[in-house]
């Protein structure tokens, strides 16, 4: 299926792109009955399924060829968790048009039995393209009805037109959710800018009562991986009575010099004061991934938060602690991004974004990313890029434009530019007209979900984004959803949309 826009690309601005489409998934023969829908699932589910409702994007542009990208994103979102496939579409023409593929991560999206795409249901899409124009695109797949997991990649020789049968990284078989509960999540994946054989893959391990940030990685262009390992102890360094108990978000990119660094949040729990706090911090390593630093390095602490609907209080499920990682490849400037409830003197979320030029030793103090709004508007879903010119683009949501007492929640996307030492320079709003939150899907009771993340990129000069924006349907809020059964939800509540600005 081919999706086209209203407008020519000149290399400037224009009008928001439709990249995603109405569900192609299976029906069972009968699109009103929930029972016929999630056939395809394979097993019994529960929960609200959001049938042709689209959400957390994911955007990747061809170094060879910035015409060309490949999107990805959730297609027919559960409220319970994951979608029952993934989406994906791609463009040689720089997002006027894009053409949808379907690639069987889920047995919804055509996978067959004992592939590895023999799972339920699909989550946290990541794409990334090698030096050579070879594009990888990684997810994490699940089959909640009994407990099982793993972590799979398929790989596009063709700018996204083609895709290779997925392959299993990881898995973890069916188990007890008490007993003994294993899971995967928070996958991104990294493409080696500078060598085509080598792919790096991060993740958080949840054990139960532990958790454990993972590595593995490719030295044959996505073929093979390697056995996922363990990347960071749980101690705070010598003579310190921190400890890390938890980290998640991990993000890798790639240094001119070679060097990996990985971007992630952690919770410090100190056993001496009992104090817990939240920080960004990074690991490195200097040899493609075998070994990594002993200690994070620090970025900044943070407070967490989300964003709320400040007259209903449903809260958003959103970036949450989770940071965006971005570098210059040319000159090795990293920048990372996060949603802060310190950027805002309300308590309300706002974002930030450092920088570091020595390879990520020592950061910037923060700077605030929602410069023109009030100090009491609420941002959040953070994302940073890096454009030829070195300019610093962080694309995030907000409420700036909502009428206290009106229906809709309205919503809008904007860019805040910064020049590469961030000096703040202009805001660009993306988002043509408002679009109201409280139309789109409902994640039980953590609420509305337009993603964990959404796309960001350079293409040249340009920032291109991928992005969730509702529909404006006018329906009825229903919160928190009930998901002790099975229920059908047929609205299009909220697709994903391109936009391509020029600084």
């Amino acid at each position: 299926m081919t999706v086209l826009a209203t407008g020519l690309w000149s290399g400037a601005i224009y009008a928001q792109t439709p990249i995603s489409d109405v569900s192609s998934n299976p029906d069972g023969g009968d699109a009103t009955d929930p029972l016929a829908v999630t056939q395809c699932n394979g097993a019994p589910q529960l929960g609200v399924l959001y049938r042709n409702s689209e959400s957390e994007p994911h955007l990747a542009v061809n170094p060879l060829d910035p015409a060309n990208m490949i999107a990805g994103w959730h297609q027919d979102r559960w409220s319970s968790g994951g979608a029952q496939s993934l989406g994906a579409a791609y463009t040689t023409d720089g997002g006027v048009s894009w053409t949808q593929v379907v690639i069987p991560f889920t047995r919804c999206s055509g996978a067959a039995p004992r592939s590895a795409g023999d799972y339920e249901r699909g989550s946290d899409p990541w794409i990334s393209f090698g030096p050579t124009g070879t594009a990888h695109y990684m997810a994490l797949v699940t089959d909640r009805s009994v407990n099982a997991n793993a972590m799979v990649t398929a790989r596009s020789t063709d700018g996204g037109n083609t895709w290779s049968a997925p392959v299993a990284i990881a898995r973890m078989p069916a188990q007890d959710p008490v007993l003994r509960s294993l899971f995967h999540d928070k996958n991104t994946l990294t493409a080696d800018p500078f060598d085509e054989r080598l792919v790096y893959a991060t993740w958080t391990l949840f054990r139960t009562g532990i958790t454990s940030l993972v590595f593995a990685r490719s030295t044959d262009g996505g073929l093979t991986w390697s056995k996922p390992a363990p990347i960071a102890t749980m101690g705070g360094g010598v003579g310190s009575s921190e400890k890390t108990v938890f980290r998640q978000g991990a993000q890798i990119v790639v240094l001119p010099d070679g060097t990996l660094v990985n971007a992630f949040f952690r919770i410090l729990f100190d056993d001496a004061t009992g104090r817990v706090t939240n920080e960004q911090a990074i690991l490195r390593s200097t040899d493609k991934g075998r070994h990594w630093t002993r200690l994070d390095t620090r970025v900044a602490p943070f407070e967490s938060a989300s964003a709320v609907d400040p007259e209903l209080g449903i809260p958003v499920r959103d970036a949450g602690g989770l940071p965006s990682i971005a570098v210059n490849p040319g000159t090795g400037e990293i920048y990372i991004a996060w949603q802060d409830r310190n950027a805002n003197s309300a308590g309300l979320v706002g974002a930030f974004v450092a920088r570091s030029n020595d390879g990520g030793l020592t950061w910037s103090a923060p700077v605030r990313v929602n410069q023109g709004t009030t100090d009491d508007a609420q941002a959040f879903l953070p994302i940073v890029a890096v454009s030829a010119d070195s300019t610093v683009g962080v694309l995030f949501y907000d409420f700036r434009n909502d009428v206290s007492g009106d229906a809709p929640l309205s919503t809008d996307v904007f860019l805040s530019l910064f020049s590469h030492e961030l000096v703040f320079i202009d805001e660009r709003r993306l988002t043509a007209s408002s679009f109201d939150m409280r139309q789109m899907a409902i994640t039980g009771p953590r609420g509305f979900f337009p993603g964990d993340y959404v796309g960001l990129a350079s293409a040249g000069g340009d920032f291109v984004a991928a992005f969730t924006r509702s529909n404006n349907l006018g329906l009825p809020v229903v919160f928190p959803q009930n998901e002790n059964g099975l229920f059908l939800d047929t609205h299009n509540r909220q697709d994903i949309v391109f936009v391509r600005e020029t600084p």
